[in-house]
């Protein structure tokens, strides 16, 4: 009873502030989306569009109070809605239609709202409240989990969070892999955030949710946590400007693991004897008859194609020969591939490897810019997350998750942001509230059309390379 009040007033609460700052209702649908508090409460928001609802409301609020300064046309961009097309086109044309068609209702919701929120998400402060709000969302569910498996040790398949079921966060592919996502933003707003009152022990909590949400990856004994984790601690390792403390602490990190989780790994047997494990086997097989129906089906045979596979698995050990039936890819990127086809798979990974190198040079362009310093430490941090999705995601089938295309997007809220405060001159804001520019009409800055929204700090910024020194202009508040 006090759970759903409480979750209704947090909801009724998104819905009350966008009337004033039209992109909390963004904030919101990530919320209902990462969180789903359909899924925890007992009455009224159990029985109404919560989601869609709030998509509404965020798609209207935009349309209707918060037309300005779009972000640029960009290959990465352009691939969101390119994807978003491909895969109603795919599902026409399904093995499996019914469920094509279910599976289609949530994932293209998820490509096109990602494709929506820079336009949405534009200044600091708005890119600061999206991580908060993505990161505490999902630390809802893995706080709970994570302290949890440090009483009872975990195990695989067990759901000690939130959702129950094996679906969604509930999953534990899925939810060790968002843990592990999730870990490089949490530390990013431990050293950067500004919308909470900085406090000494702000960075602990952070450090804690990062702790707990390792524990809890750890806690689910998937193999694909453990693969992501190495990736993640060892490319942390490589951005961080302090190799020799977070060596430490990664030797610390590793010691833990190799006590609490090698022995419950090893239960579920090696990932290299991949014939002594039926499990390891039988992907193989699955991913060879990806391949060769693909070969057949370039273009793919829509959401869920995995339906009509039928896989002969030959005898091994004691094991005798027998076939399986609908099993699903167990990994990303054959998940793609045949789901969508080749063109899918192409749009997939070039917008993948194309957001990791513009997060790259965009973590190259700005460190050494006092003003722009955290968005060269989000950029690694988003870079850190995207690592894990490439090496869990092998393994696990993530296509079409949030957390994948929220990564995306908070990517290119920061190439917009930086192409902004290149564009103007202006130096980025500090505070509470977003702000925009309003141009004079008649000077060479109002022909350009575009502010930097959310600017507060309107000195001229001389002799900083790459940006343009301009007056100062008026400004008006915009949350």
């Amino acid at each position: 009873m006090l759970r759903t009040l409480w979750l209704l007033f947090i909801y009724v609460a998104f819905l009350g502030l966008s009337t004033s700052a039209p992109f909390v209702a963004t904030l919101g649908y990530v919320w209902v989306d990462t969180f789903q508090p359909q899924s925890l409460a007992y009455f009224i928001l159990n029985q109404i569009p919560v989601a869609m609802i709030m998509g509404v409301v965020a798609l209207g609020g935009y349309f209707a109070f918060d037309r300005r300064y779009p972000p640029p046309m960009t290959l990465q961009s352009g691939l969101q809605i390119a994807m978003a097309i491909w895969i109603c086109l795919t599902t026409l044309w399904a093995q499996a239609p019914d469920a094509a068609w279910a599976k289609w209702d949530w994932a293209f919701k998820t490509v096109a709202f990602a494709a929506f929120i820079p336009y949405v998400i534009r200044s600091r402060v708005q890119i600061e409240a999206f991580a908060q709000t993505y990161v505490l969302s999902l630390a809802a569910n893995f706080i709970p989990y994570g302290i949890k498996v440090m009483i009872s040790g975990g195990g695989y398949g067990v759901n000690l969070g939130l959702q129950q079921g094996n679906a969604g966060l509930a999953e534990g592919g899925l939810l060790s892999t968002a843990c592990l996502m999730a870990v490089p933003l949490a530390m990013f707003l431990a050293g950067h955030s500004q919308l909470i009152p900085r406090i000494k022990i702000l960075p602990l909590a952070y450090w804690g949710i990062s702790g707990l949400a390792i524990i809890t990856a750890l806690g689910t004994y998937e193999r694909s946590a453990v693969v992501g984790l190495g990736v993640l601690g060892i490319y942390m390792w490589i951005r961080s400007k302090h190799k020799f403390g977070f060596g430490i602490v990664l030797a610390v990190g590793l010691c833990i693991m190799l006590v609490v989780g090698v022995g419950a790994l090893n239960s579920r047997a090696s990932i290299t004897d991949y014939q002594a494990d039926s499990s390891a086997y039988v992907r193989i097989l699955i991913w060879k008859w990806t391949v060769e129906f693909t070969a057949t089906h370039p273009f793919g045979g829509g959401f869920v194609t995995y339906l009509i596979n039928h896989i002969e698995v030959p005898a091994s050990g004691q094991s005798p020969a027998h076939i399986e039936f609908g099993r699903a890819f167990h990994s990303t990127y054959f998940e793609v591939l045949g789901e969508h086809g080749y063109p899918g798979f192409i749009m997939f990974m070039v917008l993948t490897i194309s957001t990791f190198l513009m997060l790259r040079r965009l973590a190259k362009r700005t460190r050494l810019d006092p003003e722009l310093q955290w968005v060269g430490a989000l950029a690694d941090a988003l870079q850190s997350g995207l690592a894990v999705f490439l090496t869990s995601g092998a393994f696990v089938g993530l296509a079409f998750q949030p957390m994948f295309w929220y990564f995306i997007s908070m990517g290119i809220c920061l190439n917009a942001y930086v192409m902004r405060v290149e564009q103007q001159g202006n130096g980025p804001e500090a505070g509470w509230r977003a702000m925009v520019t309003k141009p004079n009409r008649g000077t060479p800055s109002s022909s350009s059309g575009s502010g930097a929204p959310g600017e507060s700090d309107w000195r001229t910024r001389a002799g900083r390379p790459g940006l343009n020194r301009i007056s100062p202009q008026p400004r008006e508040k915009h949350y």
